[in-house]
């Protein structure tokens, strides 16, 4: 492993206190995926306030912008590939239309149908702000030697063949799909950045799938499933919202939510913290330890039957690999937090 530990390698190690028969080796894969892509999101974000937009906003764009020209598609085509409600989709629309980035016709081919178009202004954002955005996440490049990119992007390509062909999630787009009209539109662009940059998301976006059909049956969202794995496995069974924040990758305001909803359902419970009047404790309730107890192996399973393009070897090789750029990544917040 190396003298380095990232965060999923602490996850991993106190897994390995509470139920050392667990076999949570899937998550050196998993897990690293999705929180690299919490990291790219959250440079991404920074890019968009510059733009005046947000991320949102910017994905609708993206997908519009992606279909190629004239930019047009359905809004059950934009609201079915980004796992969201219609009404939801409609709201975002509202907002992007009435800025001007995209208008609403109707569809020649359905009377009662709708379509998007991708305005001249919308299509000058996505191409600024997309440069802009590989100008941000160029670092990624930088972190592995030549022959670790083609290794780690061989092998995240790998991974999402068997999803991609065994036809499961067909909302979502392929790589080769999705990577098309950025190669075309930039062509001076780091080929092997725009191809990294795809596959992430792309990877993330199908394990987050997978694992929330789980959780979902147990009246859960992926991110109150995250908070109360969390306190299972920490020792003693109780951190601060902030811990947690940093746990899941969320924002006070969206911890304080998520608390908000899984104290409700009696899984979790907050109390004043003993030495400090100002902050509280989060810990784990009964139901809620009966609960992650339950649901883990079920869900570790999920994990595992994500990985079953790749060999043993293969998963090793793709974790230390994603490591060293997890590793990179936290190094840098905790600068900037310092």
């Amino acid at each position: 492993m190396g003298k380095e530990r990232d965060a999923v390698d602490t996850i991993e190690l106190a897994w390995a206190r509470v139920s050392p028969k667990l076999d949570t080796r899937p998550l050196g894969v998993t897990r690293r995926i999705g929180r690299i892509n919490g990291y790219l999101n959250r440079n991404a974000e920074e890019v968009f306030q510059r733009f005046k937009t947000t991320g949102a906003s910017m994905d609708v764009l993206a997908a519009l912008f992606a279909a190629g020209s004239p930019f047009q598609l359905t809004p059950t085509d934009l609201y079915r590939g980004r796992m969201m409600s219609s009404a939801g989709m409609t709201a975002r629309l509202d907002l992007i239309e009435h800025a001007g980035m995209v208008t609403r016709s109707r569809d020649p081919r359905d009377r009662r149908g709708v379509l998007i178009t991708l305005t001249r202004p919308g299509q000058k954002l996505v191409r600024e702000a997309g440069l802009a955005v590989q100008a941000r996440q160029a670092f990624v490049r930088n972190v592995y030697t030549e022959s670790e990119r083609k290794e780690v992007l061989t092998l995240l390509e790998r991974l999402l063949i068997p999803h991609e062909q065994g036809g499961s999630d067909l909302a979502l787009p392929t790589h080769q799909t999705l990577i098309a009209p950025w190669t075309k539109a930039f062509p001076t662009a780091d080929r092997w950045l725009l191809a990294f940059l795809t596959s992430i998301p792309l990877l993330a976006a199908r394990i987050n799938r997978a694992s929330e059909r789980l959780v979902r049956d147990h009246a859960l969202t992926s991110a109150g499933w995250d908070i109360i794995c969390a306190l299972r496995r920490s020792s003693p069974q109780r951190l601060s919202p902030g811990e947690l924040s940093r746990a899941s990758m969320l924002s006070s305001a969206g911890m304080t939510a998520q608390l908000d909803q899984l104290e409700e359902a009696g899984l979790v419970e907050r109390t004043p913290h003993p030495e400090d009047r100002r902050a509280i404790n989060v810990s784990v309730t009964r139901s809620g330890q009966k609960l992650v107890d339950d649901v883990i192996g079920p869900y570790l399973a999920v994990q595992e039957r994500f990985l079953t393009g790749l060999s043993v070897r293969d998963r090793r090789t793709i974790a230390s690999l994603l490591r060293k750029l997890l590793l990179a990544m936290e190094s840098a917040r905790d600068a900037v937090a310092a």
